[in-house]
C-alpha cells in the first residue's frame, strides 16, 4: 500500500487523528511559514507518539521498514532554506525521526544533517523527466519528494505534472506532493505510482486539519473503502 504523509500538523489532537487514521509519517514545519508549529507543541507530539525511531539510511526500503518495526508514525521536521546550525538546534529540542528539506537546499547540505533526508525537488514550469532526474541524481543519498513551486521557494499546494511525476517514479522509489486531497489522492496514485504521498493544505478546513478530511485521505491513498 501507498506511504502516507500527512503534513504541518500543529496541534497534539492532529498528530493523534492521523495516527488513529493509519498515517505513516507526520510533518512538522519548522521553516519560516504560516503553518509553523510551535517548539512546545513540537515536543509534545513527540512524547505522545513515543521514543525517536533509528533510520540507518535514507531509502524508502529503510523508512518503510523502520516504520513498521515502530508500529507508529515516524515524525518528520521540515525545513527551508535554513542552516545546518538552525536544523540542529530543533533537533536538539525535538527527536524528529527524518528532516526534510524544503527550499531547493543545495544536495551537499543533506549530508551533514544527523538524520536521514527527504529533499524536495521542486517541479516548474519548463521541466521534463529528464531535468528533474538530473536534479535528483545530484543527492543521491536522500529520499526525492516532487512538490510544485512557489515564489517562496516551498509546495503552494499546486497540482504538478502527473506525467512528469509518473515517469520520474518508473525509476526511483518518490514522495507525490502538490495539491494532493481526499478526492484526488486515488487518481494520483493510480497515474504515478508513487512510494508515497504527501498533503497538508488540502486536508484543512478553514486553515486547520480537519479529522475526516485526514481519515477519507488516507483510506483513499491506500485504497481502502472509506466506511
Amino acid at each position: 500500500m501507498t506511504f502516507v504523509k500527512v503534513c504541518s500538523v500543529r496541534a497534539v489532537e492532529h498528530a493523534v487523528w492521523a495516527r488513529e487514521a493509519g498515517a505513516d509519517e507526520i510533518g512538522m514545519i519548522f521553516a519560516n511559514a504560516p503553518r509553523r508549529i510551535d517548539l512546545d507543541v513540537a515536543r509534545a507530539v513527540r512524547r505522545e507518539l513515543g521514543p525517536r525511531v533509528e533510520i540507518a539510511e535514507a531509502t524508502a526500503e529503510a523508512v518503510e521498514r523502520e516504520r513498521h518495526a515502530a508500529e507508529q508514525p515516524l515524525l518528520v521536521g521540515v525545513f527551508a532554506g535554513q542552516s545546518v546550525d538552525e536544523i540542529a538546534r530543533v533537533l536538539d529540542q525535538v527527536d524528529l525521526d527524518l528532516v526534510q528539506l524544503s527550499g531547493g537546499e543545495h544536495p551537499a547540505l543533506a549530508g551533514r544533517i544527523r538524520r536521514a533526508v527527504v529533499r524536495v525537488v521542486h517541479v516548474g514550469n519548463g521541466m521534463d523527466a529528464g531535468t528533474v532526474m538530473r536534479e535528483i541524481d545530484r543527492a543521491p543519498n536522500t529520499i526525492t519528494m516532487l512538490d510544485s513551486r512557489s515564489k517562496q521557494g516551498g509546495g503552494m499546494g499546486q497540482r504538478i505534472d502527473w506525467t512528469i511525476a509518473g515517469e520520474v517514479a518508473a525509476r526511483r522509489p518518490l514522495v507525490l506532493a502538490g495539491g494532493l486531497n481526499p478526492d484526488n489522492v486515488a487518481e494520483a496514485v493510480r497515474a504515478v505510482r508513487p512510494w508515497a504521498v504527501d498533503a497538508s493544505s488540502g486536508l484543512e478546513t478553514d486553515g486547520t486539519k480537519d479529522r475526516e478530511k485526514i481519515r477519507a485521505f488516507i483510506a483513499a491513498a491506500k485504497g481502502e473503502a472509506a466506511s
